[in-house]
């Protein structure tokens, strides 16, 4: 999905020429919309800045769908924004792959390609959906390093004075 006519074309023939066997385009996020609700897709395009609809918000509706299949199809976002706080906002809504603008035959094939066949675990949680954030993994040995926050509160509760806010104990 691009707003951008022409953008959407040259996007089109770049993966018509990698031999993706159908690829459809629509340059409104309605259109989107009612094409996602009417055919499986396996990859999906999205261009960050829109008129009035962005891909960021195309990408929430998918992460949010109640449809399992629709939720976890691989998203790349097509901007030119690759400052911190934009790449920050693209990961947070779930998208999968961030390619940059002005995009290239090798970027898109390198972007399918992890999207493909390199795929992280696809988190579904209560405030967020989409693969998993962490792009690398870190082997910590036999300690444990989680923060206190990653420990389940029933383990924190155990280890834990019986306090009141107050500062008073809770037999007091």
């Amino acid at each position: 999905m691009d707003d951008d006519l022409y953008i959407a074309k040259i996007m089109r023939s770049m993966l018509e020429a990698f031999e993706v066997a159908q690829v459809q385009m629509t340059t409104e996020y309605d259109d989107a919309i009612r094409r996602l609700s009417n055919h499986k897709y396996d990859c999906i395009f999205v261009d960050n800045m829109m008129s009035e609809k962005n891909g960021l918000m195309l990408t929430k509706y998918i992460r949010r769908a109640e449809n399992t299949e629709l939720r976890t199809i691989p998203i790349i976002l097509c901007t030119a924004f690759t400052d911190l706080q934009s790449i920050i906002n693209a990961r947070d809504v779930g998208v999968t792959e961030i390619l940059a603008k002005p995009i290239s035959p090798d970027q898109i094939m390198a972007k399918m390609n992890t999207a493909f066949f390199s795929p992280r675990t696809f988190i579904d949680a209560k405030v967020y959906a989409g693969p998993d954030r962490r792009r690398r993994i870190r082997d910590f040995g036999e300690q444990d390093d989680r923060r206190k926050a990653d420990i389940p509160l029933p383990a924190q509760k155990e280890n834990a004075k019986d306090t009141a806010l107050d500062g008073q104990t809770e037999a007091e």
